[in-house]
């Protein structure tokens, strides 16, 4: 921004003289750059310019938040590493999401400390309090996946600066989300309401979108509480929780897409934003290449090597195969209360066309014909963008929270506060009501779920619910490490990996082609490791620990 402004000057100066007339900067720093609304509305766009870049939510965040879950098998070296929690803290995929955030912070704090320089009328006070809310917005929702991903961290609240304090310590995990909830709070005050954004600034936080944050991350820390034991302190921040999820959903401002298909119809996105609240936007970006272009990698990722024509790959716009799913999740939601559920005929690939012929590949559950290509794996289904510019460069956005979520907010938490009450189902079976609503051909299944469950047996339903409503986008091992088991001690997280993997036989499904059945295990045997509590959280990246005589490293990792 810094050599696009001295361009400009020195383009003024040459075409107009010497005029006295003209009002020349002493310096060409930030202070300056703003002089009307459309200079403030520059420097916004650039502090939300870290998220979908390479570093971030484009490629190496994913890592973490999606093939980090137990519900993800993978092959690929280096998403094993994340996978199986035997990354090296120094990785460069697994270091640069830590640098990102903190960057998004360093520049909105930087612009809020111009905007609070500015001298009188060069914006209006409206629009200033509006930017002022969306950079709130931001700084809170870098620190809330920081304090998820990696515990007590520095909290900044000015912009690095000569004179700054190089070598902050850790602060503690509370701190971390007071800080985040004051942040939220006055986002929420001050974003515009979505129905109020101007077309130009679509996709932007709004009131709607600080208000779900704020209810989902009440919910996280009174998680967090109940699993340390407190759950006395624990009551007020569900309670909150779910009063904002309340002021989302009857706001009006946002309701659900009839159609779950349609989430997903890169060509029907921009509709999607009536259910989806925020999220990360990816562009098919002509001014950049692959990796460091602002165009998403999801559908090359996510789906199959066989399957053409799904993104820009200029191999037939084939997928990269790295990420597909464990064989018992799919099974869990292909039968029982699950059987004949929309959304996993929209989520899950199990049969697709075997590279552009009239042959078909088909994965576990699938029974085949003589004349189908037999692959062990499933994967995810939400992300395809046959116009896309490059394999990783294509337009799917990557949700960060939508309208269902919200509603499985409230359910949630009136279940930890009261238990499973009829507010608690009502909300939850918005969902299953969608579900059954299909692609226009009413359903029968699934059906509402039936009252007489306790409050732990209700829990465990939003937990699978959420793992199919939300699969593939950055939720599950958030939601695993967060939600109690039925023991009402252990993590989900911990239950997996120390109960119901040990338990099965870790060995993946083979199809029999005589008897048109599968048989053996349903995992990736390579994906099951022992547990350990590595796989609740992050450590800090080795980088700070070197850098700063004041950082410590999670006590987990023993570094």
């Amino acid at each position: 921004m810094t050599t696009k402004y001295i361009a400009i000057l020195i383009t003024a100066l040459l075409l107009t003289g010497c005029s006295l007339k003209e009002k020349i900067f002493d310096s060409a720093i930030s202070d300056n750059f703003i002089q009307s609304e459309d200079d403030a509305f520059f420097q916004l766009n650039g502090v939300y310019s870290f998220f979908p870049t390479f570093g971030s939510f484009k490629s190496n965040l994913p890592y973490q938040i999606i093939d980090g879950g137990d519900d993800i098998a993978v092959n690929n070296a280096t998403k094993r590493l994340f996978n199986e929690r035997t990354i090296s803290s120094s990785n460069i995929y697994f270091t640069s999401a830590w640098s990102s955030f903190f960057n998004t912070i360093n520049n909105a704090n930087a612009l809020m400390e111009t905007l609070g320089k500015l001298a009188p009328g060069i914006l209006s006070d409206s629009y200033k309090d509006r930017i002022m809310g969306e950079l709130y917005f931001m700084r809170a929702f870098s620190y809330f996946y920081l304090v998820r991903l990696y515990g007590g961290v520095p909290i900044h609240m000015q912009s690095v600066q000569g004179n700054s304090d190089f070598y902050p310590a850790r602060n503690s995990v509370e701190e971390v989300y007071n800080f985040i909830f004051d942040d939220l709070k006055k986002a929420s005050e001050k974003c515009i309401p979505y129905s109020q954004q101007p077309a130009r600034e679509f996709g932007h936080a709004t009131k709607g979108a600080a208000q779900a944050m704020l209810s989902l991350a009440y919910l996280t820390h009174a998680n967090n509480l109940d699993l340390k034991g407190q759950s006395g302190e624990s009551k007020a921040f569900y309670q909150l929780a779910e009063n904002y999820a309340d002021s989302v959903i009857q706001s009006n401002e946002y309701s659900l897409i009839s159609n779950y298909a349609d989430l997903w119809n890169v060509d029907l996105e921009k509709n999607a934003y009536k259910e989806v609240i925020f999220a990360i936007q990816f562009t098919r970006d002509a001014t950049a290449a692959s990796a460091s272009s602002r165009g998403s990698e999801l559908a090359y990722y996510l789906q199959p090597t066989t399957r053409f024509n799904i993104c820009g790959n200029p191999t037939d716009g084939a997928g990269g195969g790295t990420t597909r799913l464990q064989p018992w999740f799919v099974q869990m939601y292909k039968e029982g209360e699950y059987a004949n559920d929309y959304r996993s005929e929209v989520s899950f690939l199990t049969r697709w066309s075997y590279r552009g012929t009239t042959r078909e590949s088909v994965a576990f559950p699938e029974i085949t014909n003589s004349n189908e290509i037999v692959e062990q794996y499933p994967y995810i289904n939400k992300y395809i963008d046959p116009k896309g510019l490059q394999a990783r460069n294509n337009e799917n956005d990557l949700y960060i929270i939508r309208l269902s979520e919200v509603y499985l907010i409230k359910a949630e938490a009136e279940n930890e506060l009261n238990g499973p009450t009829d507010g608690a189902y009502a909300a939850f079976n918005m969902l299953r009501q969608r579900a059954r609503l299909a692609d226009g051909n009413l359903r029968t299944t699934p059906t509402d779920l039936q009252s007489g469950l306790s409050k732990q047996e209700f829990r465990l339903a939003v937990f699978n619910e959420r793992g199919l409503e939300l699969v593939g986008e950055g939720h599950r091992w958030f939601d695993a490490i967060r939600m109690r088991y039925l023991d009402d001690k252990r993590t989900m997280e911990e239950y997996r990996y120390a109960e119901f993997y040990p338990a099965m036989a870790k060995t993946a499904p083979t199809y029999n082609a005589a008897t048109h059945t599968w048989e053996g295990g349903l995992v990736q045997p390579l994906n099951v490791v022992s547990w350990t509590p590595k796989f609740l959280l992050w450590p800090v990246p080795s980088p700070e620990i070197d850098a700063n005589p004041n950082m410590t490293q999670n006590t987990e990792y023993g570094w």
